[in-house]
């Protein structure tokens, strides 16, 4: 059986009120600690005489730890509840909580006397301890005087309740155990399907590769067939890139670089990455930025190219025809720059059912909550998530005059007379 811990097995508010509730009933004092004697409650009834006398004299308090863990281990070596006396001649207790044959924590405390005590030996274990004997016979008389047979019968009662933790214990580590079994298993087909959907995208992108090389080099009306073909493929690979990076943001695999980049040469990269997988697409697309947007900023501009392509993809792939207008105006807040990047399809019209799905999954704000239906949903799905990782947000309303508009906001630097890097 691997390590397990009490806290992780029963709620600590569930014992406290366990051993508030018998320390109340019985008269004793009662605590519960782990497997290594650490104590993991706060005690209930402790007595003025151990707690704030006795316990608070060096040489008392190594007699005091020397009987818990003495009684202790009497509870450890017997598997059962262990009755004892003290230094001081009151009455202790220790009983294990247990998982099967391993002890995870044990319920200790008492501090009452069975009978009265001899004085003259109390002045005398006070003088060794260096505590004022006159104080220590009046507060060890204040402890709570319970006959042997009540002890014993709170000691039977004591052995019904850590039986009961010991069986919750139990029982909570079998939940444990399914949850991490399920929890690997699920992580093994992580693995596999990220494995797998990494080796399908880098086979995919060789052939595209290599099917337009062929297509640059045949002048026959098959190409217009192999033309659909890698539209087709791109199609696919672009299913395959969702499902990696679903996958990835599933795992919490996310990561930014920040980096200097010109805005205007972001956007006709995008532009045309994306209408180059396409060949001769018919539709008129048209950059505008706005004056008030810096030149140059900082920011990560690989994730920026990665959600607008998505976006852009998505409108390429959907409707014949018109015009797609990408806009990008920003204003100042604070000391950075708030850049909103809108794409504005003209013919584009979701159905009404589509647009509320992707606003739910918005509004979410897990991916882990998001349901795989398929493109669109999944791809906005993930631009939505990768523009909050961005610190960022990302909305899509439909135009009243017919279309859709997809917008992202994400705040940007402004690097002024920079250089962009990488793009």
């Amino acid at each position: 059986m691997e390590n397990v811990y009490l806290l992780e097995l029963i709620d600590v508010n569930i014992l406290q009120k366990i051993q508030d509730g018998f320390s109340e009933y019985t008269g004793m004092a009662a605590l519960i600690t782990d497997a290594a004697g650490v104590p993991v409650t706060r005690g209930s009834g402790f007595t003025n005489f151990c707690k704030e006398l006795v316990r608070e004299s060096e040489a008392g308090s190594r007699r005091c730890e020397a009987c818990d863990r003495d009684g202790g281990f009497k509870a450890l070596r017997s598997g059962r509840i262990s009755v004892y006396q003290c230094h001081a001649g009151l009455t202790d207790y220790a009983a294990p909580i247990m998982i099967k044959d391993r002890v995870i924590g044990s319920f200790i405390g008492g501090q009452v006397r069975t009978s009265e005590l001899d004085m003259e030996e109390m002045r005398r274990k006070a003088q060794e301890m260096g505590i004022d004997p006159d104080a220590y016979v009046r507060s060890i008389q204040e402890t709570n005087l319970i006959p042997r047979e009540n002890v014993e019968k709170a000691a039977v009662f004591l052995s019904k309740i850590t039986e009961a933790l010991s069986s919750i214990a139990y029982h909570s580590y079998l939940v444990i155990q399914d949850c991490r079994k399920a929890e690997r298993a699920a992580r093994s087909q992580s693995d596999f399907v990220m494995n797998l959907s990494l080796h399908m995208k880098q086979n995919m992108e060789e052939w595209m590769d290599h099917a337009g090389d062929l297509i640059e080099q045949v002048d026959s009306p098959a190409v217009d067939n192999m033309r659909s073909l890698i539209k087709q493929g791109t199609e696919v690979y672009s299913m395959v890139e969702d499902a990696v990076e679903y996958i990835k943001m599933s795992d919490g695999k996310v990561e930014l670089s920040e980096n200097n980049y010109r805005i205007r040469t972001l956007l006709e990269e995008i532009v045309e990455n994306v209408t180059s997988h396409y060949g001769d697409n018919d539709k008129d697309i048209e950059i505008q930025i706005g004056e008030e947007v810096p030149e140059f900023m900082l920011g990560d501009a690989g994730r920026i190219g990665q959600v607008l392509s998505k976006l852009l993809f998505n409108c390429i792939s959907s409707a014949k025809g018109g015009k797609i207008i990408i806009r990008a105006v920003s204003r100042k807040v604070s000391y950075s720059v708030m850049l909103s990047i809108s794409i504005e399809d003209f013919s584009m019209q979701l159905p009404q059912e589509q647009v509320e799905k992707i606003q739910e999954y918005i509004k979410k704000g897990n991916v882990q909550e998001m349901e795989w239906d398929g493109r669109p949903e999944l791809e906005l799905s993930i631009v939505s998530f990768l523009t909050r990782h961005m610190s960022g947000s990302f909305e899509i309303k439909e135009k009243p005059d017919g279309g859709t508009v997809f917008t992202i906001s994400l705040p940007q630097l402004e690097v002024k007379g920079g250089t962009a890097h990488g793009v």
